[in-house]
């Protein structure tokens, strides 16, 4: 496929953005039968042998090692996540992203930065248009999973009352106006270095130590599961191998309250998931040879973790100099394994 994007800037406002965006929209065919491992043995029924598969140490070894070589494709645009109704409808499996924290982070300054908008409701309208262009996007049956958290605020920033915002809640009521069906979420108790409001006490309280009607601190997080409404797929056999999970991990995994995944580093972002929480979701929720879509890409985690697991990606990224790092982050992980991974980067007009 050629590659327009390295000709230079594109504009968002031209005809070649759109049809850029859906050219790559589209992932080619991913012949899976030609990555199984050797000694894998005739396969007569697929019922029996995943099951088998998945509680034999040695081929989940030799599985996760050819995962990393699989050529993938990951497309980052430097661009307003908004604009997500040009990719071709029906052509992302999965959409994995954590929205920006409605006042809580302090973000870089950007006119588009929608974690700068001082209204909640505003807030909340701007992210419907990108929980809509990703309904469009999702294959039927696809999921948008979101990892959110509420938002704290303190007393002295809120005229004299402490209250949390359900954002989470927000988003779920609003995904399902959409036409989502809300699942199960996962709750992730993430361990939060909470801001203490009473500063000073020496114990580290929400509030006056030892005594009735502390608050009780926000140390978790919310893995939201959101379903385009359709069918379920029926992948290749070959395609499902690739795709097992260790019998042990979908032990722990398939559980609604997370523990030992601790947030990470805020260097160069103020709210990035961990790439370990980021390869469970891919694992949990796609196919080798699916398409991952990140429209609040920020660094590149979800990008990075789809390609260490076979499966290609797209990333939207408002901030450039998040989309820089990102973008570099990136092309350093796959030049580590030294697989023939693509990843294209085009910049908007800012």
């Amino acid at each position: 496929m050629s590659n327009p994007m390295k000709q230079g800037a594109l504009r968002t406002d031209s005809p070649l953005f759109g049809e850029v965006l859906s050219q790559l929209s589209a992932s080619s065919p991913f012949q899976a039968e030609e990555w199984l491992p050797q000694d894998l043995g005739a396969i007569e029924n697929h019922q029996t042998a995943l099951p088998r598969i998945a509680k034999d140490p040695k081929i989940i070894e030799q599985i996760e090692q050819i995962l990393p070589r699989i050529p993938t494709r990951h497309d980052l645009f430097h661009s307003d996540a908004r604009l997500l109704d040009s990719f071709v409808p029906n052509s992302v499996h999965l959409v994995l992203t954590s929205p920006p924290y409605w006042t809580l982070k302090k973000y870089r300054e950007h006119s588009k930065q929608l974690g700068a908008i001082t209204d909640y409701r505003d807030f909340l309208n701007e992210l419907d248009k990108v929980w809509r262009a990703c309904y469009q996007v999702l294959v039927p049956g696809g999921r948008l999973v979101c990892v959110v958290g509420d938002v704290c605020l303190s007393r002295r920033k809120n005229g004299g009352e402490h209250t949390v915002v359900p954002l989470h809640a927000s988003i779920q009521e609003r995904c399902r106006a959409i036409g989502y069906a809300n699942l199960s979420p996962i709750v992730w108790n993430k361990i939060a270095n909470a801001k203490y409001e009473a500063e000073g006490n020496g114990g580290g309280f929400l509030g006056k130590p030892y005594e009735p009607n502390s608050v009780i601190k926000n140390d978790i997080e919310f893995i939201l599961m959101q379903r385009k409404m359709g069918g379920y797929r029926s992948p290749s056999v070959a395609t499902r191998i690739l795709s097992v999970i260790p019998a042990n991990r979908h032990k722990d995994w398939f559980q609604q309250i997370w523990m030992g995944v601790t947030g990470a580093s805020t260097r160069h972002h103020p709210a990035p998931f961990p790439i370990e929480l980021a390869e469970r979701l891919i694992r949990m929720f796609s196919f080798v040879g699916d398409t991952v879509l990140d429209p609040f890409m920020g660094t590149g985690t979800t990008n990075v973790a789809a390609g260490l697991w076979g499966r290609n990606s797209i990333g939207i990224e408002v901030d450039q100099e998040y989309f820089l790092f990102g973008t570099q982050r990136i092309e350093k992980a796959f030049h580590k394994h030294g697989a023939g991974h693509i990843v294209s980067h085009a910049q908007t007009d800012k």
